[in-house]
This record gives structure tokens, C-alpha cells and sequence, in this order.
């Protein structure tokens, strides 16, 4: 039988969700402050965060 301990390991490994991809959420926060999401002219910052998100296992 596992300790409790070992089970929240693997959660404790991931990182939190405002802790990676800033450069990229600062580039995308800014499009959409001056232009909108509206716009259209945001969507590919919001591709590239929505993809690092998911490389670090968050589904966005």
C-alpha cells in the first residue's frame, strides 16, 4: 500500500499553471489589451500559449 506522501508526488512535479509559459502569456495579454480579441490580430499569440500550455499538461 502506498503512503499518501506517494501519491501526490506526480501533482507536486507538475508545475503550476501561472508559473510557465510567461513570456508568452505577457505577448498575448498585451495584443489582446491594445487590440481585442475581437480583432483576429491575437490569434496566433494565443495559439503559441494554448500550445506551450499543453506541453506542460494543461488543457486550455
Amino acid at each position: 500500500m502506498s503512503s499518501p506522501a506517494e501519491s501526490k508526488q506526480p501533482q507536486e512535479d507538475k508545475p503550476k499553471p501561472c508559473c510557465v509559459c510567461k513570456p508568452e502569456k505577457e505577448e498575448r495579454d498585451a495584443c489582446l489589451l491594445f487590440n481585442g480579441q475581437e480583432s483576429g490580430k491575437c490569434d496566433e499569440l494565443i495559439a503559441k500559449y494554448k500550445k506551450c500550455m499543453q506541453g506542460y499538461g494543461f488543457s486550455v
